[in-house]
C-alpha cells in the first residue's frame, strides 16, 4: 500500500512572501548604493546599502529553508 503526503500550501506562501522581501531588498540595496554614489557624503548610504543586502540574503536563506521545512 502506497502512501501519499500533499505538499503544504505554507510552502508556496512562504516561498512568494520571502521571495517579495529578496526583491524589495535587492533595489532597495541598488537604489542605496546609486545614492551613495551620487551624493557628496554618502557614508549613511553605505550603510544602508549593506543592512539591506544583508536583509535580502537572510531572506533568501530563510526561504530556502521554508521551502525545505513545508515540503
Amino acid at each position: 500500500m502506497g502512501q501519499t503526503t500533499q505538499r503544504s500550501d505554507m510552502a508556496t506562501g512562504l516561498g512568494i512572501l520571502l521571495g517579495l522581501v529578496v526583491v524589495i531588498a535587492a533595489i532597495a540595496t541598488g537604489v542605496a548604493a546609486y545614492s551613495s554614489a551620487v551624493a557628496d557624503n554618502g557614508d549613511t548610504m553605505q550603510l544602508l546599502s549593506g543592512l539591506t543586502m544583508a536583509v535580502a540574503m537572510i531572506a533568501a536563506c530563510v526561504a530556502i529553508v521554508a521551502l525545505h521545512v513545508y515540503e
